[in-house]
This record gives C-alpha cells, sequence and structure tokens, in this order.
C-alpha cells in the first residue's frame, strides 16, 4: 500500500510540474536602452504546442543602431510563469538564435550564478536586416552547461525580425 501511495504521488507532481512548464504564449519587450517607448512582440498559441496553429506571432521591427534592453516573459494561460522560471534559473536556458552578430547581437544579463538565463538581454540591432529569431527555452535540470544542447525543450518559437 505505501509503494502504490508513493508511486501515485511520484505520478502527480511529475504531471504537476509537467502542467505548470506548458507555454503558451511567449512575450518579449524591448525598450531602448537610451530611453524611448518600450514595444512588446507576443507569440501566442493558446491549447498549446501540436495542436491548432498560433494565434498570433508578431514581427519584431527594431531601429538598426540601436541597443534595446529585452525582457522575456512566458505563460501558461493566463498564469505568468516567468517567476517560476527564473527561481528555477539553474535548470532554465534561453536559447536565441538568428542572424549573424554583425546584424543582431543578444547578450545576457541574467544567470542563476553560473550561466546565463536569458530572460533579461540586451539586444544590439548593428545594421538593417530582415529575417527570423528563434527563441527557445530549455529545461536543463542536472544538465545545464550554457549552451543549447543538453535538456528538454519547454517551448521553440520563431518570429519573424526586421531591423530598419
Amino acid at each position: 500500500m505505501a509503494a502504490t501511495t508513493a508511486a501515485l504521488l511520484n505520478l502527480s507532481s511529475c504531471r504537476k510540474q509537467d502542467e505548470s512548464e506548458l507555454i503558451t504564449k511567449v512575450m518579449l519587450t524591448l525598450k531602448p536602452a537610451a530611453g524611448g517607448s518600450a514595444k512588446t512582440f507576443v507569440w501566442s498559441d493558446p491549447d498549446g504546442i501540436g495542436g491548432n496553429s498560433p494565434k498570433q506571432t508578431d514581427t519584431i521591427v527594431c531601429d538598426s543602431g540601436v541597443n534595446y534592453n529585452g525582457d522575456l516573459q512566458f505563460f501558461n494561460g493566463d498564469e505568468d510563469i516567468t517567476s517560476e522560471i527564473k527561481n528555477e534559473g539553474e535548470e532554465h536556458f534561453v536559447c536565441f538564435t538568428g542572424p549573424a552578430s554583425d546584424v543582431l547581437e543578444i547578450i545576457y544579463k541574467d544567470n542563476d550564478g553560473k550561466y546565463p538565463i536569458g530572460l533579461s538581454t540586451e539586444w544590439k540591432a548593428k545594421r538593417k536586416s530582415a529575417g527570423l529569431i528563434r527563441i527557445a527555452l530549455k529545461h536543463q535540470p542536472k544538465s545545464k552547461d550554457g549552451t543549447c544542447d543538453p535538456g528538454e525543450t519547454d517551448v521553440d518559437v520563431t518570429f519573424p525580425l526586421f531591423l530598419k
């Protein structure tokens, strides 16, 4: 009986952990470092990955020659789970894949004490360009090494990018 109870508790805790990492919305806010109005860009897939196509994928539009402070937020439905990701920073890593660093450089501004997390960044838009930027949140318990290779992917989204 005790073994069955322990197994059921373990199963429900795994299920709870999986549910808490269902990500239905990613919000990127970029604010010019020198001051000015912030811009927010959203990717939204209310039924989660694998169901219907995303309902919203904004185009990230920035001015070239401008540095931006970037903040990422992740949502499960209406619940903002960003603080949970930050609190478990030693298990999470945001990977950015996009234009070459001579076009756009993304610098991590937060860390878990050892490796970057990626919720807070600096974006240096160096020159005019158009393309894509991929943002993937990796879950890397006991395997985080500052790269995108280990772990499971919690969410992986691609935004169109236009540097004018």
